[in-house]
């Protein structure tokens, strides 16, 4: 904030196209829930077969509202809202959050070796204080590990439970040993669908959908702050970088760093006014967070939700 020019910042803003504004952040919000909600009914198959979309749409949009306010807090109050309404483990509800937060990073990461790929040079010198390959790498080395890690443990699973008892045994009494194997065993069933080879093409084709429905929306926010020189490659670049900064779990949807990472990105590597990057910022920032807000909090009310029913 100190280099950017408050009063251009607000001729900026004041000029900005706010009916594509919110156009592209409804085919974020409101178009790339709906493919996560049906990425998710495929998750939950081997728990429950075909889950209905009016139980699985309102608790995505409500855990992003939560999200926008308390970090992660949604993440928590998703399982809990549909292990109610369909009578399912909470605990395998939330393992598919996990398993759908891993190819959120998937995503990311695909479309950041895209990134990489087209921008190598520039990305380096535009954040030079990272070093944005090793970041890459590490992640990406993580993310295949722990993958690993629960494939191994979906096809051994009577094995994985033994090795739980017997590390439980030494450190709980028994009726804790008893509550962590039974969390253990709901949550990994939320990561069964790995059994089903049939399920992997619609998963992977709702997987770049929605990553589809991000991208188009931070292009066409660009065109309503005025950024008509990029495009979606460019744009890629962009949301990758938001992404990685989003996933920091800080208040109001990771603003500080979402700012900071996106102006960065725009003005080191495409050369955009400061003042014009900062407003593309804030206007992409915070018609996400007032969409998710306010439809989130529609369906909370529509089902007529009261703050305990969020609490497990």
């Amino acid at each position: 904030m100190r280099s950017v020019n408050f009063d251009d910042l607000v001729n900026e803003l004041k000029k900005t196209n706010y009916f594509l504004a919110i156009a592209g952040g409804l085919v974020g919000v409101l178009i790339g829930s709906y493919f996560r909600a049906l990425r998710w009914r495929y998750f939950l198959n081997p728990i429950k077969e075909n889950i209905s979309m009016k139980n699985l749409f309102p608790p995505i949009m409500i855990g992003y509202m939560l999200n926008s306010v308390i970090p992660r807090g949604g993440e928590f109050t998703r399982p809990i809202i549909l292990a109610r309404n369909e009578d399912i483990s909470k605990a395998a509800s939330f393992g598919t959050i996990l398993v759908e937060r891993i190819f959120d990073v998937l995503s990311v990461l695909g479309a950041f070796g895209i990134s990489l790929f087209a921008f190598r040079d520039k990305l380096g010198a535009a954040f030079p204080e990272y070093n944005v390959e090793k970041i890459a790498l590490i992640s990406s080395l993580g993310t295949l590990a722990v993958i690993v890690f629960i494939i191994v443990v979906i096809f051994n699973f009577e094995k994985s439970e033994h090795i739980i008892e017997k590390i439980t045994s030494k450190f709980f009494p028994e009726k804790f040993q008893i509550k962590i194997k039974k969390f253990f065993s709901s949550t990994m069933s939320g990561f069964l669908f790995i059994k089903y080879p049939k399920d992997y093409l619609p998963i992977f084709i709702y997987t770049v959908l929605i990553w589809i429905m991000y991208l188009l929306s931070a292009y066409i926010t660009f065109f309503a702050c005025g950024i008509n020189n990029l495009n979606l490659v460019d744009a890629n670049l962009v949301l990758t970088m938001i992404t990685f900064a989003m996933f920091l779990p800080l208040p109001g949807n990771s603003a500080g760093a979402f700012h900071y990472i996106c102006t960065g990105t725009l003005v080191n590597i495409f050369g955009i006014d400061r003042e014009v990057a900062f407003g593309y910022a804030t206007v992409n920032h915070l018609t996400g967070f007032i969409l998710q807000i306010l439809i989130g909090a529609y369906y909370f009310f529509k089902e007529n939700y009261k703050v305990k029913d969020l609490q497990s």
